[in-house]
């Protein structure tokens, strides 16, 4: 019998665009579908994996979801990407996609230092739609300095973009909407400017919203944010940075092996952003090099991280 029950290496979806290009790490779409390159399911799909035990693979919790919940990513930016806003669940309801809220882990600072996130303060829908109709929007964005390890939370309904030179690791709903409000002037790959949603962009664009603040060992958490919660195990650090009703993310700094167990409820994912790490089971041991993720199914059981080589590993462990 095959065993499914080991951590799942995909072969990354490399997606070149105008600004610079994306790796889709985990993803379960139609058109984006992962497909496993490690142990005995090497090159089946994910869609196919996940339909041999649904309860095994996803978890009891969510086996009866329609759509797999996430999608991780790594993204460089060689150029600015659009000035964008992605909807909430409710405004796409009945939609092909969910809504799409996500967060971004700095791996490389951008070349300015800073990152659009969020609206000045005091700027209202009519101001914002007015500055697009004078090709005045720069005026209205935040711009947030970022550095190396910084946690940005991105809900639907805040106005960001990555800005050049910038590579971060994103997790997101299982979502590809975007409503493109501004891009910097640019045309696209045919000469002509690149289609602009302007309408469905204000019409879901929350002006009242905090502007978020990065996460990291000296930043403070956004106000109206759930607390982090900080576990120290041995010398591993353990740190919850985002809750929200799509997911969790935890923080790993992992300096010593450390046991676990994955959740039968549900399944995890971890990427790992700095250093490299090893997951190993009783069967097998998987590498995971810096800018890659690994897919922990719910009834896989006891499990060990280590860092691979000399220092730290860092990863993100994601949950919806």
């Amino acid at each position: 019998m095959t065993n499914l029950l080991y951590p799942v290496l995909f072969t990354p979806i490399y997606k070149k665009m105008i600004w610079g290009q994306e790796s889709w790490d985990i993803s379960c779409r139609p058109q984006e579908m992962s497909v496993v390159e490690n142990g005995s399911l090497t090159g089946c799909t994910f869609e196919d994996y996940i339909s041999r035990d649904r309860v095994k693979v996803l978890g009891a919790r969510l086996a009866d979801i329609n759509r797999f919940p996430l999608l991780v990513k790594i993204i460089s930016a060689k150029d600015n990407l659009s000035v964008q806003v992605h909807p909430c669940d409710r405004y796409v309801q009945g939609e092909r996609d969910s809504g799409k809220s996500e967060m971004w882990y700095v791996l490389r600072p951008p070349d300015n230092g800073y990152l659009v996130v969020g609206l000045k303060p005091g700027v209202t829908r009519e101001m914002l739609r007015a500055a697009c109709r004078s090709g005045a929007v720069e005026d209205c964005l935040n711009r947030l300095h970022v550095g190396v390890g910084d946690i940005i939370d991105i809900p639907s309904g805040v106005v960001h973009a990555l800005t050049a030179g910038a590579v971060v690791a994103e997790v997101q709903q299982n979502s590809d909407i975007t409503y493109r409000l501004y891009d910097w002037g640019r045309a696209g790959a045919d000469g002509k400017p690149r289609p602009l949603h302007v309408d469905d962009a204000l019409a879901v664009a929350d002006f009242g919203k905090q502007v978020p603040l990065p996460r990291s060992s000296k930043a403070t958490p956004c106000r109206g944010s759930q607390a982090i919660d900080v576990l120290k195990k041995s010398e591993n650090d353990m740190n919850l940075v985002i809750s929200n009703p799509h997911f969790t993310i935890e923080k790993y700094v992992i300096s010593s092996p450390y046991a676990e167990e994955s959740d039968i409820g549900a399944f995890s994912i971890f990427t790992c952003v700095d250093g490299d790490a090893l997951i190993s089971t009783a069967a097998m041991s998987v590498e995971i090099p810096q800018g890659r993720s690994v897919f922990i199914p719910a009834g896989m059981g006891a499990y060990t991280i280590a860092p691979s080589s000399s220092g730290n590993a860092v990863l993100l462990k994601s949950k919806p």
